[in-house]
Formats: C-alpha cells, sequence, structure tokens
C-alpha cells in the first residue's frame, strides 16, 4: 500500500525512472536505512510555531528520540493524525512514527536530556511556569527564541541561569540568518550553535546540520544572543523607514549604520576579541530580518511607518514582533553601560514615548554615514 511515507518522499517514477516495484522497496527500505544513522540523543521541542515547527523538521532527519510539547490539542491531532502541523507550515511532512507530541510539558521534558526552547519570548515565562526549577537545571539547554523574557528583561540565557539555575556549561543557542518559511522549503541554510561549553555546541551543531542546513561552533554565545535582540529592533526601523517611503539605498546605509552601533553595544556588554561582527550569526541575522519579506518585525514597523499607533499595530500582528520587547530591555540596560546606540534609542522614543516617527527617524538619518 502507497502510505504517507512514499508520498512525503515524493517519488516521481518518471523522474526516476523506476518502476513501481523498485520504488516500492526504496521507500520500505528507506526508514530503516536512516533509523541506523540517526544520532541517539533524547531531545524535547517546546514550541508549536512556525520555527518549532521548522527545528522540528531539521532535528527529526538526524535524531531518533524527539519529544515535541505543543500548547494546542489541534496540533498533536493534526501530527499524529496527519502528520502536518495545521496551525503553522502545514505544508511540512512531520512523521508520526518518528516525533512523539504532546501537550503534557512535565512528561516530555522529563523523557529527554536536551530541551530546544522555541517558544516566542513573551510566553516563555508562563510556558516554563509549571516546572519545577530542578526539571530544567541538569538538562542541557537549546535556546532558539529570538528575544528577551519581558517579566525580567533578561535575554534567555540569562534567565535560565537565575530562574532555573541552569550552568552555563549546559547553555547553548542555535541562531543565523534562517526564516522558519525558507527553512522549511529545505532551502540552503546557514546556521551557529554558541556555548562555553565547546562540547555542547558542536553536538548541538550535528543537531542541526543536514543536507540543507549547515552549523557551524562558536563559544561566543552572549554576544550572539545579544544579537539576536538588537538585529529584531534594527529590523522593525527598517519597516518604519520602508513605511515611511524611504529606499533601498537609504536603507542598506541605515542597516551599515546598526551594525557598527550593535558592535558597540555587544563590545560593551559582553567584550570578545576574537568576535567577527560580519559573521553570519551577527550580520547575516540582521540583514535577513530587515529586509526580508517574513520579517515579522519589519512588518511591524512598516505598519508604524505607515501611520499606525504602535497599540494598533501590535494588534494587528498576529504573530509577535520581539523587536517591540526587546528595545525596552535594551534601552534599560544600557543605563548600566551607557553605549553609544541613537538607533535603539530613538525607536525606544516611537515604541513607548510616543515620539513623532517621521521627524525622530529623519533626525538620526542626518547623522549617517
Amino acid at each position: 500500500m502507497l502510505n504517507d511515507e512514499f508520498f512525503a518522499r515524493k517519488y516521481v517514477l518518471k523522474s526516476f525512472n523506476m518502476d513501481l516495484a523498485d520504488v516500492l522497496s526504496e521507500v520500505m527500505m528507506a526508514p530503516a536505512r536512516r533509523k541506523k544513522t540517526r544520532l541517539r540523543y533524547r531531545v524535547a521541542v517546546i514550541g508549536g510555531g512556525s520555527w518549532a515547527t521548522a527545528i522540528v523538521k531539521i532535528l527529526s532527519a538526524n535524531l531518533e528520540h524527539i519529544h515535541w510539547w505543543v500548547r494546542e490539542e489541534e496540533i498533536v491531532q493534526g501530527v499524529s493524525t496527519y502528520g502536518h502541523n495545521p496551525l503553522y507550515l502545514s505544508q511540512v511532512y512531520i512523521n508520526p512514527k518518528d516525533v512523539k507530541i504532546s501537550t503534557d510539558l512535565r512528561q516530555v521534558v522529563a523523557k529527554s536530556d536536551y530541551v530546544v526552547l522555541v517558544t516566542p519570548s513573551a510566553f516563555l515565562h508562563k510556558t516554563l511556569e509549571p516546572l519545577k526549577k530542578s526539571r530544567l537545571n541538569h538538562k542541557k539547554i537549546i535556546n532558539a527564541v529570538k528575544g528577551i523574557v519581558p517579566e525580567t528583561m533578561q535575554v534567555i540565557t540569562d534567565y535560565l541561569k537565575t530562574e532555573f539555575n541552569v550552568p552555563a556549561s549546559n547553555l547553548a543557542i542555535i541562531s543565523g540568518p534562517s526564516h522558519a518559511e525558507e527553512v522549511a522549503q529545505e532551502k540552503f541554510t546557514f546556521l551557529t550553535a554558541a556555548s562555553e561549553s565547546e562540547e555542547l555546541a558542536s553536538v548541538v551543531a550535528k543537531f542541526f546540520t543536514n543536507r540543507y542546513v549547515r552549523a557551524s561552533v562558536s563559544h561566543d554565545i552572549m554576544g550572539a544572543e545579544m544579537a539576536i535582540v538588537l538585529k529584531n529592533i534594527y529590523a522593525l526601523g527598517a519597516g518604519v523607514y520602508s513605511g515611511l517611503g524611504y529606499g533601498d539605498n537609504f536603507i542598506a546605509a541605515y542597516i551599515a549604520n546598526c551594525l557598527k552601533e550593535m558592535k558597540r553595544f555587544v563590545t560593551s556588554v559582553y567584550p570578545d576579541a576574537e568576535r567577527h561582527i560580519s559573521d553570519s550569526v551577527y550580520l547575516g541575522d540582521l540583514l535577513v530580518t530587515a529586509y526580508s519579506r517574513y520579517s515579522r518585525n519589519r512588518t511591524f514597523g512598516n505598519m508604524i511607518g505607515h501611520g499606525l499607533s504602535v497599540r494598533v499595530a501590535r494588534l494587528e500582528m498576529n504573530m509577535i514582533a520581539e523587536g517591540y520587547f526587546s528595545c525596552r530591555c535594551i534601552h534599560e540596560m544600557n543605563k548600566e553601560f551607557h553605549a553609544d546606540i541613537p538607533i535603539v534609542e530613538t525607536i525606544y522614543g516611537i515604541l513607548y514615548e510616543n515620539n513623532n516617527v517621521s521627524s525622530e527617524m529623519k533626525r538620526i538619518a542626518e547623522h549617517f554615514v
């Protein structure tokens, strides 16, 4: 019988010049062959959105034991019955035999040694509330959240250290220019696995490397995570400028100035002589978030540039624009470090102090080089 595995692998007789018996034989043998080469790590994925779905797709090609927590029972039923997340990236096939999906967070975490966090940062604190601190502090935690925790105004790794006593050696992030929609389409993507532990970073890189994703290793976990927070703010600003009618020529200059500001702030907070701000985990992620049609932060800023109030723009967004919360976090952090970050401070004034959008964005543009 032609099962879901056959359809998901999309064998086409003409393309492969095979007869039906050959195709069926290949399909029957493929899962067995793949299973022998998969890594035997027990990994949990926490989150049910687009990026979480894309991550599950990546990991399920490499790992034998994946446990997936989602909030919505509708997603559990969709994946278990049809092999698709009905709410996000519904075109992605998830083999229910390879991924155990549940709404029971404690159970999913208990069955895993590595935990990948992929919930929107605005919901992370509430999501993890049911867990006792002891449930996470002996796990290896891989942060794939692209923002900060609003309740504590911390980047995710700092939050995990203080709230769950997770040692730094057990923390890693996976980052880089990586819109979930393109990963779902298997378009070639570069990621970076960063951790103070070289061993953990190497393991995470193996988890996320396949035929269409390549993951490199870095020790600069805090610099890379701070770059994630900043690039969302700068992408929001790019959207504002676009909404105001500024063209690509100007926005390219704007992003160049954003990169210099990013370097100043990250160096002030986390000095690292070996950091290269032109690497894809910094510059690449900034570029894709500022320019891409998939960028939520650019879309949010574009609404504001077109004249919507911040409140209305937030209501119009059906997904979280992390830059909104990130901007407040960086503003508060900079009270200690006093870095020169006029772009962030201008966007903060627009988002939180009701400053005039057009005049404020024009004012800082006068100082770009």
